[in-house]
């Protein structure tokens, strides 16, 4: 594995590049903080995206969601840093904004795989071609 900084200006493009290369991935997030130590936050859900707003000191935002169930959305306020984690193939396996305050939320997709080596399309809730839903175990 390998970790790789995201400069601040490449936030949104970066973001939105892994946002759209791991729709509907399952993923899981984990808070780590001083404060509180670690705290699961979501667990075995699709991802539906990752974005950076630059207002002030900025917002990273994660959510994740299955149609049936609310979707779970969590902010990361005044973001330091990005990092993206990949496997020596080369395949995204997490990434980890640090904030301000020095907690670290990591978002782990379940499976760490390239995203052209993942065979088919997954359905949408009636049947048609939906979002990639990428790998499942």
């Amino acid at each position: 594995m390998r970790t790789t900084e995201i400069p601040r200006a490449e936030w949104s493009r970066g973001l939105a590049e892994f946002s759209a290369a791991h729709d509907g991935w399952l993923v899981s997030l984990d808070i780590l903080s001083p404060d509180i130590g670690a705290q699961p936050d979501i667990t075995d859900l699709p991802l539906v995206g990752v974005t950076f707003e630059d207002i002030r000191a900025g917002t990273v935002t994660i959510s994740a969601g299955r149609s049936a169930v609310p979707e779970i959305t969590h902010a990361i306020q005044a973001p330091r840093h990005v990092w993206v984690e990949r496997t020596d193939a080369g395949a995204d396996a997490a990434l980890e904004i640090e904030s301000a305050d020095g907690a670290k939320t990591i978002l782990r997709l379940r499976t760490a795989a390239l995203p052209e080596t993942v065979d088919g399309i997954a359905r949408g809730p009636h049947g048609n071609p939906g979002s990639s839903a990428g790998p499942k175990g």
